[in-house]
């Protein structure tokens, strides 16, 4: 699935992920403190079809594969995700700013530009998933407006860790 246009911030924009993003994304996700609560594993557990579902992120059907970048300068600072539900009406996010701009208020810039495209899309509800002992995006998406829903968990794929979870709602 691809955006019409990116999504505009104040700070950033929202891009459709293309494949020469691959290397910036997984160099984030697969970083032992950047993508320590990601359920993407580490790159010595990456297998086949992981690698094929990597590449392919830019033809998704199933949901939007994103990329943040700087307004002023198209320096890429993240990536995020948009899986709608089969109505059209919950949509589940998921976010990964660059440690390198975590506490900046980027997430937060990023989580309510994504709220206000799916409240255009005539979403009802968003949902997004944080292992507990990730504080800092537990804060955010608390600040952002949503409650918990209900606890969870999921691991790291390929991997034998395992977060317990906490499932977010922001109801629009």
């Amino acid at each position: 699935m691809k955006l019409e246009s990116p999504l505009f911030g104040e700070r950033i924009a929202i891009r459709n992920y293309t494949p020469g993003d691959l290397t910036f994304s997984t160099d984030m996700w697969f970083d032992p403190e950047n993508g320590g609560y990601l359920s993407d594993p580490a790159v010595e557990y990456v297998d086949e079809v992981y690698q094929r579902a990597l590449d392919g992120l830019q033809d998704s059907k199933d949901g939007y594969y994103l990329v943040v970048e700087l307004r002023s300068s198209g320096e890429r600072i993240g990536t995020c995700c948009v899986f709608p539900d089969e109505g059209g009406k919950v949509y589940d996010i998921g976010y990964c700013i660059h440690k390198s701009r975590w506490r900046q208020g980027f997430g937060t810039e990023l989580v309510n530009l994504l709220v206000n495209w799916v409240r255009e899309q005539g979403g009802l509800a968003v949902t997004a998933e944080a292992a507990k002992e990730n504080q800092g995006s537990c804060a955010l998406l608390e600040k952002c407006g949503f409650v918990v829903k209900k606890e969870a968990s999921f691991r790291k794929y390929n991997m034998d860790v395992r977060f317990d979870s906490l499932i977010y709602e922001r109801k629009l």
